[in-house]
C-alpha cells in the first residue's frame, strides 16, 4: 500500500458506536516540535490575490474555537485537541489563553471546555450590528435619494464609534467613507451623538461636555472642518426598542454646500431618516393598552320624604 492510502486510512478511525469517523492527518515530527515561538512568529500564505501575513498563533488558536463550535457542548481536552489537529499538551496551552479572555471556559468537575460569554458576546454583537444595518437601510435610502447627500451608519465598538453602513451621495466632491473607519469620539458628529446618548461614552472636557450637553437636548449633532477639514456633518441618534442607543445616523458633505443648520431642511430629513430607523427597530412601540371598564349608571336619585 502507498503512503497516501496509508494516511487515507489512518484519516478513518472507528468511533465507540462503530462508525467511521473522519479526523484530521497525524500531525508531522516538525509540527510536533512547534514550541512558543508561535506566538510571535508571522507567517505568509500564498493565495489568489495579493500576499497576506497572518500571526500563527492566532489561527492556530482559533481551529479550537472552532472545533467547540462544532461539537455542540463541553469536550474534553483529548477529544478537543484531537478536533483541532494537536497535541493535547499544546491544545492546553492556548485553551489557558482563550480562557483569560473569556473565549473559553472550563467546567470546574471534570474539566471539559466549552465556549465562553466573550464569545457569546462576539456573536451577539455581530447579530446586532447586522439587524441595525438591516433596519436603517431603507430610512439611509430615502434621506440620499430626497437630498442627494452621502449618508452613512455607525455603531459602537467598544471604544468608538465603527462605520458599518454607507451609501454615497449624488453630489460632485463628496468624501469617501470606508466601512469599518472608527471615528473619533470628540472630532466627529457620530462621536457627539454617542457621547450625548450612550451612558458609558464619556466626554473629557468642560468645551466638550458643553456640546455635548447640547447635543442631547437638541437631538442632533452638527460638527464643521473638525475631522476632515472643508467637510460638515449633520448626525442623530438610532435608537432600539429598549430606547438604547444602537447606532448614529450621519450626513457629510462638502461645507458650503451641505446646509448643517440643526433646524434646516436637511436636518430635518435626517432625523426623519433616524426616527424611521429607530422605528423599523421596535422604538417607540408601545403595548396597546387595556380598554377601560364601562362607568356604571349612576342610580338615579329618589327625592327626599317630606
Amino acid at each position: 500500500m502507498n503512503e497516501a492510502g496509508s494516511q487515507r486510512r489512518r484519516m478513518l478511525r472507528p468511533s465507540k458506536s462503530g462508525a467511521r469517523e473522519l479526523t484530521r492527518p497525524a500531525l508531522s515530527p516538525l509540527d510536533a516540535r512547534m514550541s512558543a515561538r508561535d506566538a510571535t512568529q508571522i507567517t505568509t500564505d500564498a493565495g489568489t490575490g495579493p500576499e497576506q501575513r497572518s500571526i500563527q498563533s492566532v489561527v492556530i488558536g482559533f481551529r479550537l474555537i472552532e472545533a467547540l463550535e462544532a461539537a455542540g457542548g463541553p469536550v474534553t481536552l483529548k477529544d478537543l485537541a484531537a478536533a483541532a489537529g494537536m497535541p493535547p499538551s499544546r491544545a492546553h496551552a492556548y485553551l489557558a489563553s482563550l480562557r483569560a479572555v473569556g473565549l473559553v471556559t472550563q467546567e470546574e468537575e471534570g474539566g471539559r471546555y466549552d465556549l465562553g460569554p466573550r464569545a457569546l458576546s462576539l456573536g451577539l454583537a455581530a447579530l446586532g450590528r447586522l439587524e441595525v444595518r438591516e433596519a436603517a437601510l431603507g430610512a439611509m435610502r430615502a434621506f440620499r435619494d430626497d437630498t442627494g447627500e452621502a449618508v452613512h451608519l455607525s455603531v459602537w465598538s467598544g471604544q468608538s464609534p465603527v462605520i458599518v453602513s454607507r451609501l454615497d451621495g449624488r453630489r460632485g466632491g463628496s468624501l469617501s467613507i470606508r466601512l469599518g473607519f472608527a471615528l473619533p469620539l470628540d472630532r466627529s458628529a457620530s462621536g457627539h451623538i454617542f457621547l450625548a446618548f450612550l451612558p458609558e461614552a464619556v466626554a473629557t472636557g468642560r468645551a466638550l461636555a458643553r456640546e455635548v450637553e447640547l447635543v442631547r437636548r437638541r437631538g442632533i449633532a452638527v460638527t464643521g472642518g473638525l475631522l476632515n477639514t472643508g467637510f460638515a456633518a449633520l448626525s442623530v441618534p438610532v435608537f432600539n426598542h429598549a430606547g438604547d442607543l444602537a447606532a448614529a445616523m450621519t450626513t457629510l458633505g462638502a461645507a458650503g454646500h451641505i446646509d448643517i443648520s440643526p433646524d434646516g431642511p436637511t436636518a430635518r430629513r435626517l432625523r426623519a431618516a433616524g426616527e424611521a430607523a429607530s422605528a423599523a427597530l421596535g422604538y417607540g412601540v408601545r403595548e396597546p393598552s387595556k380598554p377601560k371598564p364601562k362607568a356604571k349608571p349612576e342610580r338615579e336619585k329618589k327625592p327626599p320624604r317630606r
